[in-house]
């Protein structure tokens, strides 16, 4: 993906960069109850575990850092083949509370996104149906819901397969 750049230039603004292992614990102690929920529906880990595996896995995988500079959630794509990959994203409450940090992220999503598609043309996934957060976000950033999985991962919940390409 190349240098990272701040989201912008002005100082204490949100911004991204390559994530590093202690941003593991930072987030994986700090992480939306929606988020450990759907980890725990679709693999059965706990949230470090799960972040532990996206780190290792992710071709890239992002930190999103706060205006006060704390970690407050990660993204990146595990590739699946040349030109398609598992897009993900966990995150913090605190993404969530902080109306500037919040603004900069969705205003800064669709760009990142745009620049994720360059390299992978094919982007998909799973989303848990209770994450609502999560799945208005999707839609929001133009991802098309193809499947409803009534009984996925170990606790059998309803997922939602959705596909951006």
């Amino acid at each position: 993906m190349g240098r990272v750049l701040p989201y912008e230039s002005e100082k204490d603004v949100a911004y991204q960069r390559l994530t590093c292992l202690e941003d593991l614990k930072a987030i994986g102690d700090n992480m939306r109850d929606e988020d450990i929920a759907e980890i725990k529906a679709q693999s059965g880990l706990d949230p470090i575990a799960s972040l532990f595996y996206c780190f290792f896995k992710s071709n890239p995988c992002m930190t999103m850092v706060s205006r006060h500079g704390h970690p407050m959630g990660m993204w990146g794509v595990v590739p699946e083949s040349e030109t398609s990959g598992r897009i993900w994203m966990l995150g913090c409450q605190s993404m969530l509370d902080d109306p500037s940090d919040k603004r900069t992220f969705l205003r800064r999503s669709k760009i990142e996104l745009d620049k994720i598609i360059q390299e992978y043309p094919v982007l998909f996934n799973v989303v848990d149906a209770r994450n609502k957060v999560h799945v208005r976000w999707l839609q929001w950033m133009g991802f098309t819901f193809i499947k409803k999985h009534s009984e996925y991962g170990p606790e059998s919940r309803l997922f939602y397969e959705f596909v951006r390409i």
